[in-house]
């Protein structure tokens, strides 16, 4: 009852956004939760540092534009998530924490961050990591996917496109899409993230 009350929560948070920005975006496919894959060999130490957000699926907790999420390492072995974007011209930021999943040399991690409601791996059943790396190089891109499905009609889908630079080539960018596709994500969802005129960001 308490997982289906949060996603109930979200759910409204996600039409309410949806209508507050004028446009309702392309839904999940039906069915469950798709198979995917995740990176192997994961090599977190090369996974930190700045990434800079270039397409999101649409979801209720982001409407900001300039989004960057920055990783760092707590002496623990955790990760420092700490996410900036803009908002009506103020900088906004949310720190968050993420651990590797009992496999670490899968790219999976749990993150949490305070405005989830609950929405993290552990608290859903099953301790699913909710932040799946399907593909990166480490040194220019990388794609993150997550999905949880909670019957007919109930799914929730977040993924996010990255890379190192405020933009990507849109030749490889849409090589990246058709290849999410073969692998079931479904790249239509995904909408551009606007990385100009971004406050206190030096040129690169």
């Amino acid at each position: 009852m308490a997982v289906l009350l949060k996603f109930l929560t979200a759910l409204s948070l996600f039409v309410g956004a949806a209508r507050a920005q004028g446009f309702m975006p392309v839904p999940p496919d039906d069915g469950p939760c798709p198979v995917f894959p995740v990176v192997k060999n994961f090599d977190l130490h090369a996974y930190l540092g700045r990434w800079y957000e270039i397409e999101r699926f649409f979801n209720p907790f982001q409407d900001g534009s300039c989004v960057t999420a920055d990783y760092a390492l707590f002496p623990n072995g955790s990760v420092s998530v700490l996410n900036t974007d803009v908002q009506e011209g103020a900088s906004n930021t949310i720190a968050g924490v993420a651990t590797l999943s009992d496999d670490p040399s899968a790219g999976q991690l749990f993150v949490e961050f305070p405005f989830t409601a609950g929405f993290d791996g552990g608290d859903l059943g099953g301790n699913k990591p909710n932040y799946n790396v399907v593909a990166t190089d480490y040194k220019n891109y990388a794609v993150v996917y997550t999905c949880e499905f909670f019957g007919p009609e109930l799914k929730f889908e977040f993924s996010w496109i990255l890379a190192r630079r405020p933009y990507i080539p849109s030749s490889f960018l849409a090589d990246l899409k058709a290849w999410l596709q073969l692998v079931n994500i479904n790249a239509k969802r995904y909408m551009p993230t606007v990385q100009t005129d971004c406050p206190n960001r030096v040129a690169s």
